[in-house]
């Protein structure tokens, strides 16, 4: 019921009060007109709304971010009493709002059959569908709604993949292992094998060989390629929603770009999401990227520690990694200063910043770490470069 719906009543009282009062017949005229205007408009609503039919095809379960998925709509009614319009409530991923309305007018038996556009601004798993239907009738008396009863579809909007320089690693650097190794024996094999075609003569065990009459060889350990270590800041974003949601999304999608570049190139990857619910999502091979794309369009901007705490973890486990690369929209000191312990330990380190103004101390930071052969980029969240 909307505000003229009481405007009404309350003429409607006015109307019998009047006419009780004075017994002029064109008062009770007015009051029954008024009467039956109500009951059509009721009626005229009802009608409509338990007679629509709405179908809706051309949902994809799987976008990706900034794309619009086309949907084809098709309604019908049989309500012979007119309406303004028949809003259908959509569920769809927004920013702003989970819901969105469309309104379409159509004569009763024939069906309307038009195209929408639903935007899929931001990353995360949605259900989009019909949530309701709402009528109105032509006197703006009643506005109702009704659940719709059909079932939502879930919607995957997966963050953009960008094309991002490979962070070359060596296998010297290996960081804190490189040294751990310089104590090793090499002469010392890790395991004896038979003999197979196309091993050299040097790796033969001579005195094995002779007491099982075969030709037995030595093998020795090798060193895999370095890991990647990519490391995301996942606390809390204090901005505006559309911003923080914005923010979140270059957050994820520069650290995906960058599993991507690497797993391509063949080195390992290790990705720790410290979020309140924590995991880690490790791959060595391209096919491995699902998983990646996966875990960031679903992870949650819910971290109980500060970026420099998760910095700080990172330092104690780095004993195989050779590159590292953090992603955050926040820049301090005390984040440069890890930035910095990371790259004296024997790792290569780039430092992604996602802002869209630079400060000034925050750019002589900059330069400092890029002094110390940290790779540095900014990234506006807001631009798709």
């Amino acid at each position: 019921m909307t505000a003229r719906f009481w405007s009404l009543l309350g003429v409607l009282a006015a109307l019998l009060a009047v006419g009780l009062s004075t017994g002029g017949q064109v008062y009770y005229f007015l009051f029954f007109a008024f009467v039956m205007v109500l009951l059509l408009s009721v009626a005229s609503v009802l009608w409509t709304l338990f007679t629509v039919r709405v179908e809706m095809k051309g949902l994809r379960p799987r976008v990706e971010r900034g794309d619009r998925l086309m949907t084809i709509f098709t309604v019908r009614h049989t309500s012979l009493l007119p309406v303004s319009a028949i809003r259908i409530v959509l569920c769809a991923p927004s920013a702003y709002s989970g819901t969105q309305e469309i309104s379409v007018a159509t004569p009763p038996y024939r069906k309307k059959t038009f195209r929408y556009l639903i935007a899929c601004p931001h990353r995360g798993s949605y259900e989009v569908g019909i949530a309701r239907f709402r009528c109105q009738d032509l006197f703006g008396l009643f506005s109702i709604s009704r659940k719709s009863g059909q079932r939502l579809l879930r919607v995957d909007v997966a963050p953009k993949v960008h094309a991002v320089e490979t962070l070359e690693l060596k296998t010297q650097d290996m960081g804190p292992e490189l040294r751990s190794r310089a104590s090793e024996d090499t002469a010392s094999p890790s395991d004896i094998r038979k003999w197979q075609e196309g091993d050299v003569l040097k790796k033969v065990h001579w005195k094995l060989t002779m007491r099982k009459r075969e030709l037995m060889v030595r093998t020795y350990e090798e060193s895999s390629r370095p890991d990647t270590l990519i490391v995301p800041d996942l606390s809390e974003i204090a901005a505006l929603s559309d911003q923080a949601l914005s923010i979140e999304d270059a957050i994820c999608e520069e650290a995906l770009s960058h599993a991507k570049a690497q797993l391509e190139a063949g080195y390992p990857v290790r990705m720790p999401l410290l979020a309140a619910h924590p995991a880690e999502i490790a791959g060595q091979f391209p096919q491995d990227l699902p998983m990646f794309l996966d875990a960031l369009m679903r992870v949650k901007f819910d971290s109980p520690y500060a970026y420099e705490q998760v910095q700080m973890q990172m330092l104690r486990r780095i004993t195989r990694t050779g590159g590292c690369v953090l992603v955050s929209c926040k820049f301090t000191t005390r984040i440069a200063d890890m930035a910095l312990k990371l790259a004296r330990s024997g790792v290569k380190v780039k430092l992604i910043w996602i802002t869209d103004s630079a400060r000034e101390d925050a750019l002589e930071m900059v330069e400092r770490l890029k002094m110390e052969n940290i790779l540095v980029s900014l990234r506006n969240p807001w631009s798709d470069e």
